[in-house]
């Protein structure tokens, strides 16, 4: 009887750990998923607001950190529209690359938009727009042409 006790009082204790297991795992996917969908909206808003023209997405809405304990969490998302278009065919001409077969679909060239959830110190969502190549590269991966014209177009979107 007292085995049946025992085995009875760990299967209780691996079910209420598995369980607590399990709703702090979906309360974590639903936090994820609420942050992602009030980073969605505001970049739509801002993007309405301070960007004019078609734009056709190249990536999806990445969050991104900087260390599991920093704090420093951003919102990466990349479109090209028809001024990335003629950046890209200068771009590939300046490198001696084909242009003739760039779409927007295609072109090297994007607008990267950095967006930066509130902070403690800013308690408002803040964005920049500029830019980019359509790759994940560090300031030191990019050509020198690139950067530069990363750094001219540089905006904020508030």
């Amino acid at each position: 009887m007292f085995v049946s006790f025992k085995r009875h009082q760990i299967l209780s204790w691996t079910v209420s750990v598995l369980l607590i297991i399990g709703i702090l795992l979906i309360g974590v996917s639903v936090k994820s998923s609420m942050e992602i969908t009030k980073a969605r909206a505001t970049l739509e808003v801002m993007l309405k607001e301070n960007h004019d023209g078609n734009q056709i997405p190249r990536s999806k809405l990445v969050k991104e950190e900087s260390g599991p304990f920093s704090g420093i969490v951003w919102y990466d998302y990349t479109f090209s529209s028809p001024q990335t278009l003629v950046e890209s065919k200068r771009y590939l001409k300046a490198t001696g690359q084909p242009y003739q077969q760039v779409t927007l679909e295609n072109c090297p060239i994007v607008y990267r938009v950095i967006l930066r959830p509130p902070t403690k110190t800013s308690k408002r969502w803040t964005g920049q727009i500029y830019l980019d190549t359509n790759q994940q590269l560090s300031g030191s991966g990019r050509s020198s042409y690139v950067q530069t014209l990363s750094a001219e177009s540089l905006r904020d979107l508030n």
